[in-house]
């Protein structure tokens, strides 16, 4: 039976294609995607960069088991009960005796830093206290009657005062669930996590709807704004939600509708930074502070990891929305931050010619991490990045204290800022942690497995049933990639019957 012809009706595209071709007309090629991976350049990682020199678990060599994971596997850093972590311990590694407080937003960077540790190693030791750290948190820190993070706890993990309730404070705190809901799935976990985002966009609260912007916080009853530095609109307020647990859970969240509603929400924060903080070549820590150098937060710090999160951010949007602003700005801004004399990075802008040297840690490692990201698909930062992480490694690392971990701050000429007794707490405050130092080894190691050519592998806890579909949905952190394989290396002992999964990745991008 001939088939009618309506039925043979070719689409209207085809048919214009067809078109073209009988005519001898080529049609144009799609555009090139600019995060498409790029192949590393021949000869392997330069030898500072070599996966092993960051992360050896079979080897026991590399900078995570050398001069990080002791510090932070010292009874004194588990708490009592673990996952109660003291917030200031000393240049040893002792408790501090006259500060037993706890500051929720340390309790979620330490529960991060166990969960990079088993992320890198698959040391089921460093899951449990990730566990600990999340059960702790889950219970005691956040306000079960008006909502959000409580601002401080004391010894025992009850609140205490009536501090505000920063957005800062708060994406701190909820990044140590984020960070075990990462590795685990864990659905509790995740709840909190979509807690606190609903939280921060929440108009009656912190979302401001006309500003298109969360605000710096709220006052402990979340009945009145609170202010950060007592001028508000800090770059902080926009940042840290995105880089201390949005980029890292939204790939991955349970449900389509939360993926989508959480990376919508990544592009609203992404403007806000762009639109709001951004003036004359560079970001500023205030929106009342545009062109005030040395004002709060206008340091390098801040403004590369405003590039790294933006950069991050566009990979997800189909539509690129940042490409243009990030190719005019990011490589000036990231070129001027370097000490190309010293091979170290600055710490903030003077004058539109002039800069501050020397460098706080955690910013000396946004900008590697930063440099980082641009290497995988821009060669010329990998000699720069081998150099400037070098100088981490010498230069940051505590060798006065057995136990290491890395001071603070350096000079411009790499010597430590300060001769800090052994009783002081520079390694273990209110404001320093394991959070920065171990994203760094997480960063450097991915570079080194990209620029080697050899598939990245990490540790996930996943349940028996569901290890093929977790396996395949997972990420290289917060960077994208392709899920090479993955194998159920046994159950974990200690509750949920979750099994270490290793997960391999390549083409990093």
């Amino acid at each position: 039976m001939p088939v009618p012809l309506r039925r043979r009706l070719l689409p209207p595209a085809l048919v214009l294609v067809l078109a073209a071709f009988a005519c001898g007309e080529k049609s144009a090629p799609p555009p090139l995607d600019p995060y498409a991976y790029t192949s590393p350049p021949a000869g392997g990682a330069p030898s500072a960069l070599t996966p092993t020199v960051w992360n050896d678990p079979v080897g026991g060599q590399g900078h995570l088991q050398q001069d990080l994971e002791p510090y932070w596997a010292m009874p004194e850093a588990k708490g009592s009960p673990e996952g109660n972590f003291p917030t200031w311990r000393t240049m040893t590694g002792a408790l501090a005796t006259n500060r037993t407080a706890r500051k929720p937003r340390m309790l979620g960077r330490q529960t991060f830093g166990y969960a990079i540790e088993y992320l890198l190693t698959g040391d089921p030791e460093k899951l449990a206290l990730a566990r600990a750290g999340n059960r702790w948190i889950l219970d005691h820190a956040w306000d079960g009657t008006v909502g959000g993070w409580f601002a401080d706890l004391d010894a025992d993990g009850n609140p205490t005062g009536s501090g505000a309730k920063l957005t800062q404070d708060g994406a701190y705190t909820v990044m140590g669930p984020a960070a075990y809901f990462f590795v685990t799935r864990d659905a509790e976990a995740e709840a909190k996590v979509e807690q606190t985002h609903q939280l921060f966009f929440d108009p009656s609260t912190y979302f401001d709807g006309a500003g298109q912007r969360i605000r710096d916080g709220m006052n402990a009853a979340l009945t009145q704004e609170a202010f950060l530095n007592g001028n508000g609109n800090d770059i902080v307020s926009q940042l840290d939600p995105i880089t201390a647990f949005m980029l890292l859970v939204q790939p991955i969240r349970t449900q389509q509708a939360d993926r989508d509603r959480m990376l919508a929400d990544l592009r609203t924060l992404a403007v806000a930074l762009r639109d709001r903080h951004f003036s004359d070549g560079l970001f500023w820590g205030n929106v009342n502070s545009l062109g005030f150098y040395r004002s709060f937060h206008s340091d390098y710090g801040h403004m590369l990891k405003a590039h790294w999160a933006l950069t991050q951010i566009d990979k997800r949007l189909a539509d690129r929305p940042f490409r243009d602003f990030l190719v005019t700005w990011t490589d000036g801004t990231l070129t001027r931050a370097l000490d190309a004399a010293s091979g170290r990075w600055k710490n903030r802008p003077t004058s539109p010619t002039s800069d501050d040297f020397g460098s706080d840690w955690w910013a000396f490692a946004e900008a590697d991490q930063l440099a980082a990201t641009l290497a995988l698909h821009d060669p010329k930062w990998i000699p720069m990045v081998a150099d400037t992480s070098t100088h981490w490694r010498n230069e940051y690392v505590d060798t006065k204290n057995a136990i290491r971990e890395v001071i603070p701050s350096i000079t411009g000429a790499g010597a430590p800022v300060f001769n800090w007794p052994s009783t002081d707490t520079a390694k273990c405050n209110e404001w320093k942690s394991s959070f920065h130092s171990h994203e760094h080894a997480l960063v450097m190691f991915l570079l080194g497995h990209y620029l080697a050519g050899t598939p990245a592998p990490l540790y996930f806890a996943f349940p028996a049933g569901e290890i093929e579909a977790r396996a395949r949905a997972s990420t290289p952190y917060t960077f994208q990639g392709k899920v090479e394989g993955w194998e159920d290396l046994g159950e974990i002992p200690g509750p949920g019957g979750l099994h270490k999964v290793r997960v391999t990745f390549s083409e990093l991008r």
